[in-house]
């Protein structure tokens, strides 16, 4: 009988109350539904008539597209390509493999390759900052080619690389098979890969703006002029790239950037020259506020 008392004593002990960390555990999930909220709601903008085929608007921060206009074609995309050789030369100037002072003495070989030239004679020495500025700024298939060759042994050896890199950075629609965007069977990237990539590269990198947000640079006793002509005409422009070929046709990636807010504009396959610079910065009027359903 004592036993069966005990017992009986036991369960009429009352339960404690347990609201506080039932609050506690709402707030907590009130905040992570914030948090959530904030990464996924990113607003869509409508933008005009475009003649660029396809169009990739993404916001850097949280890495979501406010437009998107057939993104998921794979095309050819000129020089965009060297977005990723760069990507992987600064890897290697991070990780000490290469140096900002490293030189390249120029042979017949890269004075005279395929495609868009910054111009180099043979026996000229160039830094790897010079040859870094001669790529994304002017362009050059030549200055493209001796970065190759002081990151790889060749650049089937480097094309390999960047097919790396673009698996790790989850480009499912991009395939490289040189450094430089030569028209080239087997080489393609899509408008969301290559915004992809842009993100990727500027975050991972914030040094190349130094180098693409400004119309010109001086680097030892040579100047690049920088081929984005937005830049230095709208100071929301940050640069990126640009890339023409004849199967390709005119690309063009622009970053803008303005009170704390950054996008990657991709434009490829404008009707021309001209069209795709009016056209990037009609996106980044409308982003800002400035054009058609803009809201400041």
């Amino acid at each position: 009988m004592k036993k069966g008392k005990a017992s009986s004593s036991r369960s009429k002990k009352p339960v404690k109350k347990q609201r506080p960390l039932l609050w506690l555990a709402a707030a907590a999930v009130l905040v992570c539904a914030a948090v959530v909220w904030r990464h996924f709601s990113v607003p869509q903008i409508e933008l005009p008539y475009l003649t660029s085929r396809y169009v990739a608007v993404m916001d850097v921060d949280t890495g979501r597209f406010v437009y998107k206009q057939d993104i998921d074609t794979p095309r050819s995309p000129a020089s965009l390509t060297k977005l990723m050789t760069l990507f992987l030369v600064l890897d290697d100037l991070e990780s000490g493999a290469l140096s900002w002072e490293d030189t390249f003495t120029v042979t017949p070989e890269q004075a005279h390759t395929q495609g868009s030239k910054y111009g180099m004679t043979p026996g000229e020495v160039f830094t790897v900052r010079q040859l870094v500025a001669g790529t994304v700024l002017s362009s050059g298939c030549d200055c493209v080619q001796c970065l190759v060759l002081m990151c790889a042994q060749d650049e089937l050896d480097f094309v390999a690389r960047m097919n790396e890199k673009a698996k790790e950075l989850g480009m499912k629609g991009s395939n490289f098979a040189n450094a430089t965007g030569i028209d080239a069977s087997g080489h393609y990237m899509t408008a969301r890969d290559i915004a992809v990539l842009s993100r990727e590269l500027i975050r991972a990198h914030p040094e190349l703006l130094d180098f693409t947000s400004v119309p010109k640079l001086t680097v030892g006793d040579r100047e690049f002029k920088n081929m984005h002509r937005l830049v230095g005409r709208d100071e929301r422009v940050a640069g990126l790239k640009t890339g023409t070929t004849l199967i390709g046709g005119y690309n063009l990636v622009t970053l803008a950037q303005e009170d704390g807010r950054e996008y990657v504009i991709v434009l490829l396959d404008s009707n021309n020259d001209n069209s795709r610079f009016s056209e990037a910065k009609t996106v980044v009027d409308v982003l800002f506020g400035e054009g058609q359903n803009g809201q400041k």
